[in-house]
């Protein structure tokens, strides 16, 4: 062999082992052993996890484990996870798991405690480091009672996506992310100047669908709020329901205002429809969450319309200057019915890994490690991500959506009454008091009033320190 033909066999040997190419990393007898096994796993159909998906293969040639994934849309995921779980079959060995149901799952014992699987050097490669991940990102999507029990894919908040072309050419100057000019009152000037539906360009997709209220309307919830009631949105410190007020009153006003940008059979009207539409060019903003970004906006060979034309921005500031501080994400949960939990733990810590998680980066997946939002990979191909990583490091509320068992009622009590406002069957006012009645029921149901009861959870997003402490701490 030639000294050039030895030096490119060296360089792209080198090149393998720094991509994480199969069998490029040493394997524990523990993981030998577990060849031939088969592993299950339930997600919803997303974009972070089409991103994911095309690293299973090299995982299955790694370790001879084979992977089968079952893909069901969003809004049909919690009730099919959850007759699954409860059902106790084992049929499914990993789940997704959205951070506001991570409560109820793990309340409901559905899952596994993961800490002794992290800390297990048998089953976990050598350099997994579990401290890589941000405090409130890995506790915020998988604490409950202290203990770890789901691993991040992705973490990030929601925000705002704008066709920057469309705004310079109606002479708007989009403000910066996180800057105080960018307010509810700027946003919905903003879409009444370029809505122009004669000419096929609506002002701002709104998703109205009963099932995405508990998603797409809350940043408004919390825009709404003053200095003072921060903290105070759904309950106050003993747990009292306090959703009916004057802020949540603006809040549903204000997002209802939209309607006249939408066409008139837009009440059902969710994350799909919505996206759809500014996919194909005819909107001028939406809603975003930021691990949709480059699936649903930035792929220049899906969305050829507007890749590249887009400015993402935070939610916008509300009349008193709040800022929703969101916190969204899907993990990795191990199911506790699973006969097969040291293979689909494998699965889990290889799939999270710090060189996946890189990789993954280029096709859409988004960071939950500081390597991840400190690497070139993520600077070149999701260059949105990098202005987030203080946000989520120091802002980000992981409790925005309280953390109790309940938390899915409360949801779906906001959904049934904000959409009846939406098609005029009520007014907002109508709306939060019934919202206020229904919500104090669930609460009751859930033994918060007991008189006398002295073991009410902690509400923790009254002191967020709780989610700062160092990941490998949790139980």
């Amino acid at each position: 062999m030639t000294k050039q033909r030895i030096r490119h066999a060296l360089v792209s040997a080198l090149a393998l082992s720094v991509m994480g190419a199969p069998g490029a990393f040493a394997q524990t007898d523990a993981q030998k052993a577990l060849a031939g096994r088969e592993i299950r796993f339930l997600q919803p159909s997303m974009p972070q996890f089409a991103a994911l998906g095309k690293f299973i293969p090299e995982f299955q040639e790694k370790y001879g484990i084979k992977v089968t994934v079952d893909e069901i849309p969003f809004d049909q995921y919690r009730q099919k996870s959850l007759v699954e779980m409860q059902q106790g079959t084992g049929t499914y060995d990993i789940y997704a798991v959205d951070v506001m149901w991570l409560a109820e799952y793990a309340a409901a014992g559905f899952l596994q405690p993961l800490m002794p699987y992290v800390k297990n050097p048998n089953l976990t490669d050598e350099g997994y480091d579990i401290d890589d991940f941000l405090p409130r990102v890995i506790s915020g999507t998988g604490v409950y009672n202290d203990t770890l029990y789901t691993i991040p894919l992705g973490a990030g908040p929601v925000g705002t996506t704008f066709r920057k072309d469309v705004a310079e050419a109606a002479g708007i100057q989009m403000p910066k992310r996180f800057s105080p000019e960018f307010t509810t009152d700027f946003m919905y000037k903003a879409a009444e100047k370029v809505h122009k539906p004669e000419s096929g360009m609506i002002g701002f997709a709104q998703m109205p669908g009963r099932w995405f209220w508990g998603v797409t309307y809350l940043p408004y919830l919390y825009a709404f709020q003053t200095p003072k009631t921060k903290g105070d949105e759904y309950v106050d410190k003993n747990w009292r329901i306090t959703i009916n007020n004057k802020q949540t009153i603006d809040s549903i006003d204000y997002f209802v205002k939209f309607k006249k940008f939408m066409p008139a059979d837009s009440a059902n009207w969710g994350i799909g429809e919505a996206t759809a539409v500014y996919q194909s060019g005819n909107a001028f903003g939406l809603w975003n969450y930021q691990d949709f970004i480059k699936g649903f906006f930035e792929d220049p060979n899906a969305q050829k319309a507007v890749a590249g034309k887009n400015v993402h921005l935070h939610t916008p500031a509300g009349p008193h200057g709040v800022i929703d501080p969101w916190f969204g994400a899907w993990s990795f949960g191990l199911s506790k019915d699973s006969t097969k939990k040291e293979a689909a733990w494998v699965f889990i810590q290889w799939m999270t890994s710090k060189k996946i998680q890189e990789r993954a980066t280029e096709f859409g997946a988004g960071p939950s490690r500081h390597s991840t939002y400190k690497s070139v990979t993520l600077a070149k191909f999701q260059p949105w991500w990098v202005d987030v990583y203080e946000f989520m490091l120091k802002e980000t509320n992981p409790d925005e959506r309280i953390r109790v068992p309940e938390w899915a009622e409360i949801s779906d009590i906001m959904g049934e009454e904000g959409s009846r406002v939406w098609i005029g069957e009520i007014n907002s006012a109508t709306a939060v008091e019934n919202m206020q009645k229904r919500m104090s029921a669930v609460m009751r149901r859930g033994g918060y009033y007991v008189p006398g009861r002295t073991d009410l959870p902690p509400q923790h997003w009254r002191d967020l320190s709780y989610y700062d402490r160092l990941p490998s701490t949790w139980k």
